[in-house]
């Protein structure tokens, strides 16, 4: 309850946006993709190289090339979401096809003293994929979203029979606590009591959908030196198109029928850029033993947010549910946009790999980021308190662990194989304060550990070779629709399931 009343505190009196940690950790880290070698080896080539895909990983893994690579890799993945909320049960899925990745590795040969070769690479890639639906249902067991209305109402009170004439673009009011006001979810007596009368019966049911499209795309262009196969240096520049659209739906009835309905939508767009160094050593000459190293930096993302919603509340004496949305001219002021600057945690990696007997190749690494050092600046550039309290209550250092193998059946044929486990980003009592006064989006999703097992194989013949590999990613959840800092240790959630399939094809040409 303190942590909550601190950092209502400070987006009172601070003014912050519409951003929280939740909507911005989706952009910290990424998903497993790239060529389908690099995903059948679980992503751990940092120390191999070899690969396309490690520019992003490892700047010094394209200077292992000798020849020269341009590929195109294809997707096909299935998310499937199972959520259970108080008894209740239901299922959701989503299919998405998409090109993974393309690109190129260009080697010059320059055999002059020490240095070997200097190469240079271009790539895309996909991300992260952030399309998924998910669905909610089941009785509160006498919880409600409009107690988090009240408590917005509490923090900041406003003259709910005089809005139409008060300012509202100030950042101190809810927005929230408008819309309920406007539903007449929210009524006022003369000795400015709110009236809770209003609020459900104990057995209610609430319900919620969401509808999420868009991703992340990344475009590497990488630079690596190959000194006396020795050492190997490399340097990637990467920028980032971030393209992100919800919208949710949420709804609250009893015995009675209706109470309300809140909808909202909320898109992200914007284009960032990063760096990232690295090294590949063999300590042994004579040793296929390499280690590796890679340091990226933020990634400093230039962004806009969109924001609206509408409620649809109780009826009048009509039958006529009173409805308000923020879209129309009204004390609301039209959509909400932001344009803001989030700067994302350094990564830093490790690794090591091997090769048995010359036809098994082992790969392991570890990867490091401290997710609460993170923040987010608004409006002239200064840096928000408020968000900067937010990432080091909410957010926690991630640690991912990858490893990987290849064996040569021949020199045609390969098969392989990898894991990664990546611990889970938000602390324990983690939470979605609303800071901002304009943020009607509620919802919140604390995630634990993911583990990914992937497989796959290769065939290559002369100059052409191609590759599959199948991808199987599962992670728990914690699904609030509200938070309410009055019963913040009892709140209740929906259990959450995500298991992810994914397929991906590549095809290439080495020269």
């Amino acid at each position: 309850m303190k942590k909550y009343i601190v950092l209502l505190f400070l987006s009172v009196s601070l003014g912050l946006s519409a951003q929280s940690t939740y909507e911005a950790v989706r952009l910290f880290d990424s998903e497993l993709s790239g060529t389908a070698r690099f995903v059948g080896m679980g992503g751990a080539m940092s120390a191999l190289g070899g690969d396309l895909s490690v520019m992003s990983t490892n700047p010094a893994g394209t200077a292992v090339y000798r020849t020269g690579d341009v590929s195109l890799s294809a997707n096909v993945s299935f998310l499937d979401i199972s959520s259970k909320y108080n008894g209740n049960s239901v299922e959701s899925s989503k299919t998405n096809v998409t090109v993974d990745n393309i690109g190129m590795v260009f080697v010059n040969n320059i055999d002059d003293g020490a240095l070997k070769f200097v190469n240079f690479g271009i790539n895309y890639k996909q991300r992260k994929n952030l399309s998924r639906e998910f669905s909610m249902m089941g009785f509160s067991n006498g919880f409600s979203q409009m107690f988090q209305m009240r408590d917005m109402y509490d923090a900041a009170p406003f003259d709910v029979n005089n809005m139409y004439y008060t300012d509202y673009t100030s950042l101190q009011h809810s927005w929230l606590a408008l819309l309920a006001a406007d539903g007449l979810l929210l009524t006022k007596y003369d000795d400015n009591d709110v009236d809770l009368s209003v609020f459900p019966d104990d057995m209610h049911s609430q319900i919620y959908d969401s509808e999420e499209s868009g991703g992340i795309d990344e475009i590497d262009i990488n630079f690596s030196l190959n000194i006396d196969d020795w050492l190997y240096l490399g340097a990637t520049l990467s920028t980032h198109h971030v393209d992100y659209g919800r919208y949710s739906y949420y709804g609250e009835d009893d015995s009675y029928g209706e109470i309300y309905t809140l909808q909202n939508w909320y898109d992200t767009r914007g284009e960032g850029f990063d760096f990232k160094l690295g090294l590949i050593w063999r300590p042994i000459y004579e040793s296929s033993l390499k280690l590796a190293f890679a340091v990226h930096s933020p990634t400093w993302y230039n962004l806009t947010d969109c924001m609206s919603s509408a409620i649809s509340g109780l009826t009048d004496e009509y039958g006529v549910p009173y409805f308000m949305d923020t879209q129309s001219a009204d004390a609301y002021g039209d959509n909400y946009y932001l344009d803001y600057k989030l700067t994302t945690p350094w990564r830093f990696n490790v690794a090591g790999s091997y090769i048995l007997g010359g036809s098994v190749a082992l790969d392991a690494e570890y990867e490091y980021a401290d997710y609460s050092t993170a923040n987010i600046k608004v409006g002239n550039g200064i840096r928000s308190m408020g968000m900067d309290s937010e990432f080091d209550s909410n957010m926690r250092a991630v640690h991912t662990f990858r490893a990987g193998a290849e064996w040569m059946l021949d020199k045609n044929l390969s098969l392989r194989c990898g894991y990664n486990h990546i611990t889970a980003p938000f602390k324990k009592d983690a939470a979605k304060f609303m800071l901002s006064s304009v943020d009607t989006n509620t919802e919140y999703l604390n995630r634990f550990d993911t583990n990914t097992f992937t497989m796959g194989i290769g065939y290559r013949k002369g100059m052409f070779y191609i590759d599959a590999a199948y991808m199987l990613s599962m992670q728990s959840c914690d699904f609030y629709p509200y938070y309410d800092a009055e019963f913040e240790d009892i709140a209740p959630s929906a259990k959450v399931d995500e298991m992810k399939n994914k397929f991906v094809v590549s095809a290439g040409l080495r020269f």
